[in-house]
């Protein structure tokens, strides 16, 4: 990580503005990324995050305002949503990413040759040996001395599916993860990560993070994962009210200056409304506009008034509908094994669930957490073992998988198929005021879902699972594309939840903060089973 005064300028954006529609997203917004920087872009869902890396890839233009790069430089985004080529295989996509390595490789070893040319001229020899000593940095600079070594650990390191398998056939979490190999393996100048973290396993994100530690370009990341931007950046770029904010430090620094610049608000608007106080009680004594003094003060009053207040944010809740009582036998397993062809996903797995008893289930990518959620619900046959659900029990079920929707469907629609009632436990619920509770406006329930930001959709997703209520939480990967505000507040809705909880996440953080067991996947098959917190078993 860079320390210091900031390197070279190679990439910014000059007072733009971007809207869609009638509405803004971004409003005069400027941002510089120098050498060296580790950049973590946060900010809520739908203020422009994902906007902002696509016109600092180039692929997005603003409405209005400047983008400037340095000569040559070289981009990569990794997008929410991929665009690699489905008619290709993984080997073939991460051999597409190498190429500009390749093709660097392949010009210093052709350099070489040349250079023991002895009928070369002095001058000839003098640039060609000019240009091999830049090749060589930049070889250096790149890891690419070795490229079949390098595909070879990234797979590895990134769980990366069969080479040659068609990426059209990989599932979200495969592609997503091809994807993140192909522009890690680009190395370019500036690398733009647009949550990295989504759908890798524990061990991979470490190993991203040891990456980037050392990464020779600049990059800018939009992440959920507190650990991770704790662990990486070396600034905080935050975009609140279409504006941008930068913090010099690490996570955890620029939630020292956040809590500062939000006192300092704090006590300008007290300072603001107890002066109008006062000029409001010296007018209404009856001052007249009569001198020049008095005219001034007047003015003064009438411009603190429209000055307004410093905006906020609306706060919401994840509201569950009130869940019945759980009985005295909730979920218990004994022995419990599931196996998939010849593999076995997990075996000897032993749960006693107890109430107020949450559980993080941990484990690599295709060890079997999804599969054993849907065991323990019984959507799945376990091949061995017996399982007892309590008969109060009702699983409230949030997959990772989200449904397919048409662009042009309303929130309403995909929500409730349009009807503004639902009947859950036996309690009618208004659906327009119920997502008001969430941040879409009551105006809002007939825009087309297309319009909304991914974190948005995810949210949204979300809250049509958690209207079903239930007794029993089962989450599966729920972090995904939220925003750090929105992961606060979905903590606090699960520590409030009055019931049980299974949840796999590869969140280190939302799991130390809330669970009281993890089972952890062990390259046997087994499950061991933590009664303490994932800090403190290390």
């Amino acid at each position: 990580m860079t320390n210091g005064s900031p390197g070279q300028a190679l990439l910014s954006v000059q007072n733009i503005t971007r809207s869609y529609g009638a509405q803004p997203v971004l409003r005069e917004v400027s941002l510089t990324i120098h050498e060296g920087d580790r950049i973590g872009l946060i900010g809520r869902n739908g203020s422009g995050k994902s906007t902002l890396l696509r016109i600092l890839a180039g692929q997005d233009a603003p409405d209005s305002g400047l983008v400037t790069r340095s000569q040559g430089l070289r981009v990569s985004l990794l997008a929410q949503v991929c665009r690699l080529d489905g008619a290709r295989t993984v080997a073939q996509a991460l051999e597409d990413a190498a190429e500009v390595k390749r093709s660097m490789l392949a010009r210093y070893n052709a350099l070489v040759i040349t250079l023991a040319d002895e009928a070369l001229t002095t001058g000839e020899q003098a640039r060609l040996r000019e240009e091999a000593d830049s090749l060589h940095h930049a070889l250096d600079l790149a890891d690419a001395w070795d490229i079949s070594h390098e595909l070879k650990r990234i797979a590895v390191s990134l769980a990366l599916p069969e080479p040659e398998r068609p990426l059209a056939t990989l599932s979200g979490g495969e592609l997503r993860r091809v994807d993140l190999a192909s522009k890690l393996l680009q190395h370019p100048d500036v690398l733009l990560l647009d949550e990295p973290t989504n759908h890798i396993d524990t061990r991979s994100v470490e190993w991203i993070e040891g990456f980037l530690e050392t990464y020779s370009g600049s990059c800018v990341l939009v992440t959920h994962d507190r650990y991770f931007l704790d662990r990486v950046v070396n600034r905080i770029v935050e975009i609140e009210f279409q504006r941008i904010y930068s913090f010099p430090g690490s996570y955890e620094r620029f939630l020292e200056y956040k809590a500062v610049v939000e006192d300092t608000r704090a006590r300008t608007e007290d300072n603001r409304l107890a002066l109008i106080r006062r000029e409001l009680a010296w007018f209404r004594r009856g001052a007249k506009a009569r001198t020049t003094k008095q005219k001034a003060r007047i003015g003064r009053l009438v411009d603190v008034q429209e000055e307004g207040p410093p905006p906020l944010h609306r706060e919401f809740i994840f509201e569950i509908p009130e869940p019945g009582p759980l009985g005295k036998t909730i979920l218990e397993s004994r022995e419990l094994g599931f196996r998939y062809g010849d593999r076995w996903l997990f075996k000897g797995f032993n749960l006693l669930m107890k109430k107020e008893m949450r559980v993080g289930i941990l484990g690599p990518n295709g060890s079997g957490k999804t599969t054993l959620l849907r065991v323990l619900m019984g959507l799945e046959e376990a091949t061995r073992g017996r399982i007892v659900r309590g008969d109060n029990v009702e699983f409230l079920y949030v997959d990772q998988g989200h449904e397919d929707v048409k662009p042009t469907e309303t929130i309403l629609d995909f929500v409730s198929g349009g009807a503004k009632y639902v009947e859950v436990n036996k309690k009618r619920i208004y659906i327009p005021a119920y997502l008001e509770k969430f941040l879409f406006d009551k105006s809002s329930v007939m825009m087309p879902v297309g319009n909304l930001s991914g974190g948005e959709r995810n949210r949204l997703d979300m809250v049509k699972k958690l209207l079903h209520g239930g007794n029993f939480l089962v989450l599966d990967e729920p972090t995904n594309d939220l925003d750090l505000y929105t992961l606060r507040v979905l903590e606090e809705t699960i520590e409030a939840f009055d019931g049980c909880a299974l949840i796999v996440s590869h969140d280190r953080y939302f799991l130390n903060r809330l669970c009281t067991h993890m089972p952890i996947f062990e390259p046997d098959n087994t499950l061991c089973t933590l009664d303490h917190r994932l800090a403190e078993a290390g």
